[in-house]
């Protein structure tokens, strides 16, 4: 009963503390200095110009838009829709949708094949029922090859006759129902549109809604403003780059050629100065929205032009609640923002959240300029997560074969073979200059993650080669942190330097955090705002790192206070944990600083049964279901209190309170089900949980080097320590495995902790530092040579040096 009340005492504090703590910073996040007041507007006229980008606008080429953008609040803008390429249609049937919706069509680029003049329906790449075939210009030419955009661009421009079935087929598309989303939503919501270019259609075309689709603008500037006066709402699709460049198969920058894309943009430029125009001689307000809604051709994903103009907006930063972090929007935040200007009420199925303004921005050419930097910075992100990921994996995999090598371990009861080679692999006692070089070589390995966010100290993007930048400065950091680890004062110490690797990985993750998370942003094991999956606070692989970090460090700082005290009590060993439970808790859940549903979950968890391990407290079933019902309870109780806030002000965390609510949750769970199968099977980290499990049989198997043996320390360690590494090293296994189960990111977030957690394991056992050698007799002379000659006994502390004793 004494064990269970320190359990449940332990778990009520827990809970207690991380709750108002969450509750006490949760108020103020990134996005809380965003101005408030809603926009109001008699009508609203949205432009989405397909492939624009901030670097197109320029005062002599572009001088309408740059007119505009210099009375407008600006940001920059993630058309993420519901498949890896935002296409024409993706764009248009997301911005209705207020939520991530795609065009039912191939996700993969159509191998290059001659098309005849009309596209061909087949299964996988549909033309909607009725799709009109135009003469002359518009009409697809037999020579034209499909590219990513290509198909949707092409459909643009002779289908689309009629929008609903469109619209009912983007519906019934598997990708846009499990993100929940509405196609046309936002057509229904307002009730009456007007549409000039076949491919906006798409935005308002709801079953319910009223709305007339004109292929341009009259040529009269009266007949402009008449035509903007005739609903609440204009919706004006603008695709000449479209036209500015071959499809190919193979994803180019811009998906277009610098001379015909000039040419169009002059164009698009003369259209947005008539409609400027016209709105001046509208009565009433008028709220004017410009998009680049879309990639083009064969573009690569990027960033784009996201601006607002109208009364009551002033020239800043735009932001809102689904990013919380100026100068970032969605293109799934512009049905709210058209909605809360027209009074209108939210449709409960749009995910994004209605434009706001962050603060003053500078003058318009610094501002672009920053612009440019921020999609610099989200391209090279995005183009390097996989070669990234592969590189972690390769480095982990050499260093393990090097150790299995260098230091042997395998047992002799099923090794293949004999002689040489079984003896090698059995080999004990390396030599000293060997196993330096391997335990400098682990700590480098074991620094590399956390390089990849202390890169982004350095302004790599303004290079003239910024991925070579990028690699440059994450190399540079690794030798940093590896020559802080292994030269620092604590190498005297026998886990000094491992200690030193996960200190700067917890103080960099933690430090970062509360300062804005500016390294986790397009840091290359971070997220960028092209995937859009996160803006501000803690990815899931970087929750894989705080894990580790935290509760090796927080099993570490128990055994120094135990040591401290004479006769330790259970205490001495759980206020430790409370009190490092807590504040990680808080880091990470709280909606101004980690925004991290799943890694509460995973982490409350985590921290309980390293207190019940290291307190000497019985993990049983029952008291393990518990312990989950108190993660459970400490999530949903943030959770609800974000969820009780303004609409416009609540993070995910209060957003899937409201899903669960009006019964949507399960379009969530099952995304984040698919998620988890698709990086299983695709990701290249998913190669990492193998290197783990070859490191796990080889040090943590019967006989491993990580297993103690009459006479000989597992890794120089005494008992003590090796208990305590092992709560720790359990602890971490039980929050990594929930939190693959409840994060999106699936076995990437264990997998990316083993990039820190194997090369650590490997420097461990590698031996003392100072080329201290532990001597291991082999298992047959074990027994004889004991009692004769006693093998040396290790002193070993968490701090402290290493003393030899006979």
């Amino acid at each position: 009963m004494d064990r269970l009340g320190a359990l449940l005492r332990l778990a009520a504090s827990l809970v207690v503390l991380a709750v108002f703590g969450g509750l006490l910073v949760g108020t103020a996040g990134p996005a809380a200095a965003a101005t408030a007041e809603p926009w109001s507007a008699t009508r609203v006229v949205d432009v989405g110009v397909a492939g624009l980008t901030w670097s197109d606008l320029d005062p002599e080429r572009t001088p309408e838009l740059w007119a505009l953008a210099e009375e407008s609040a600006i940001g920059a803008l993630s058309v993420r829709a519901a498949r890896p390429t935002t296409c024409l249609l993706d764009g248009w049937a997301t911005l209705g949708a207020g939520n991530r919706a795609r065009y039912p069509g191939p996700v993969e680029p159509v191998p290059p094949v001659s098309l005849p003049s009309v596209p061909i329906p087949d299964e996988d790449v549909a033309v909607p029922d009725g799709a009109g075939v135009e003469e002359g210009p518009a009409a697809v030419q037999p020579d034209t090859r499909l590219s990513w955009c290509g198909l949707e661009e092409q459909v643009a421009d002779v289908g689309l006759a009629e929008p609903r079935q469109t619209v009912a087929r983007v519906a019934a598309d598997e990708a846009t129902a499990r993100f929940g989303a509405e196609p046309g939503a936002l057509g229904e919501a307002v009730g009456c549109s007007t549409v000039v270019g076949r491919a906006g259609s798409l935005a308002v075309a709801g079953e319910e809604a009223r709305f007339d689709v004109r292929d341009g603008l009259p040529a009269e500037p009266a007949e402009v403003a008449a035509l903007l006066a005739e609903c609440p709402l204009t919706v004006v699709s603008l695709d000449h780059l479209t036209d500015a460049g071959a499809p190919v198969l193979e994803e180019t920058d811009t998906g277009t050629q610098p001379s015909r894309r000039a040419a169009a943009l002059a164009v698009v430029d003369q259209t947005i100065g008539r409609l400027r125009d016209a709105v001046a001689e509208l009565p009433g307000d008028t709220l004017f929205l410009l998009q680049g809604i879309s990639e083009v051709n064969g573009g690569r994903p990027q960033l784009h032009v996201g601006l607002a103009q109208g009364p009551g907006v002033p020239t800043g930063w735009l932001t809102s609640a689904s990013t919380g972090r100026a100068p970032f929007v969605q293109l799934i935040d512009v049905a709210p923002t058209i909605l809360r200007a027209l009074d209108l009420e939210r449709v409960a199925s749009m995910n994004g959240q209605p434009f706001r303004v962050a603060g003053d921005r500078p003058d318009l050419s610094t501002a672009i300029a920053e612009l440019e930097q921020i999609n610099t910075r989200a391209v090279v992100h995005y183009r390097s997560t996989s070669t990234t990921f592969w590189t972690l994996v390769l480095l982990n995999g050499a260093l393990v074969v090097l150790g299995v090598l260098g230091l042997g371990g395998w047992a002799t009861g099923w090794l293949p073979g004999r002689g040489r080679v079984r003896g090698w692999l059995q080999r004990r006692t390396p030599g000293r200059r060997r196993t330096a070089v391997l335990r400098v070589a682990a700590l480098a390995v074991a620094a590399v993650p956390i390089s990849t966010y202390l890169a982004n100290l350095v302004p790599w993007e303004l290079s003239s080669a910024p991925r070579p930048a990028l690699a440059g400065s994450v190399l540079a950091c690794t030798l940093v942190v590896t020559a802080v680890a292994a030269l620092g004062p604590w190498r005297r110490t026998r886990l000094g330097p491992a200690i030193a690797v996960l200190a700067i990985t917890l103080g960099t993750l933690v430090a970062d955090v509360l300062t804005g998370s500016h390294l986790e942003l397009d840091g290359l094991l971070g997220y960028d705002a092209i995937v859009a999956g996160r803006f501000t606070g803690y990815g899931n692989l970087s929750f894989g790192l705080l894990a580790v970090s935290s509760l090796l460090l927080t099993a570490a700082a128990a055994a120094l206070v135990a040591r401290r005290v004479r006769a330790p009590g259970r205490r001495h060993w759980l206020l430790p944990v409370l009190v490092a439970g807590v504040g990680t808790v808080v880091v990470i859940g709280a909606p101004s600083l980690g925004r991290d549903f799943g890694g509460v979950l995973a982490a409350v968890p985590g921290f309980l049964v390293l207190g019940m391990l290291l307190g000497r407290i019985r993990v049983t079933v029952v008291r393990l279901v518990g312990v989950l019902a108190v993660a459970v309870l400490a999530v949903g109780t943030v959770a609800v209190f974000d969820w009780s806030g303004p609409v416009e002000e609540r993070s995910h965390l209060g957003r899937f309170v409201g899903q669960v609510l009006d019964g949507q949750a399960w379009t969530v769970v099952s995304r984040k089900a698919q998620a988890n199968l698709n990086i299983l099977l695709g990701s290249p980290l998913a190669w990492m949980l193998l290197v783990a499990l070859v490191a796990g049989l080889w040090l943590l198997r019967p006989g491993g080097l990580l297993r103690s043996r009459p006479g000989r320390p597992a890794a120089g360690l005494p008992a003590d320590d090796l208990r305590v590494l092992r709560a720790g090293l359990t602890a971490v296994a039980l929050s990594l495995t929930l939190g693959a189960l409840v994060n999106d990111s699936g076995v990437a977030l264990p997998a990316t902790a083993a990039t820190v957690l194997v090369p650590l394991l490997v420097w461990l056992v590698a031996g003392a530092p100072g080329g201290e050698e532990v001597e291991r007799p082999s298992p047959g002379e074990a027994s004889d040579s004991a009692p004769e000659a006693p093998a040396a006994r290790v002193n070993v502390g968490v701090r402290g040096s290493t003393g030899r004793t006979s």
